[in-house]
C-alpha cells in the first residue's frame, strides 16, 4: 500500500491510496493534543462529497 499526500495542512490531511483506490482524510481538531479521525472514501463517496462541497461553497458566496 502506498499513500501519496496530495493536501497537507495543519488540520487536514488528504491522501490517495493507490492499493485501494481510495481517498484517505485525516483531520484533527487543532488542540495541544489533538484529537484525529480518519475517513476513508471510495469513488462514489468522493463524488457525493466534492458535489455537496460544491453546493456548500456556492451558498457561501450568496452571502
Amino acid at each position: 500500500m502506498a499513500w501519496h499526500n496530495v493536501l497537507d495542512t495543519e488540520q487536514l490531511t488528504v491522501k490517495l491510496d493507490d492499493q485501494d483506490a481510495a481517498a484517505l482524510q485525516e483531520i484533527n481538531d487543532g488542540g495541544i493534543s489533538p484529537n484525529y479521525v480518519t475517513i476513508r472514501l471510495a469513488e462514489a463517496e468522493i463524488d457525493e462529497l466534492v458535489t455537496a462541497l460544491l453546493q456548500i461553497k456556492q451558498s457561501i458566496q450568496r452571502f
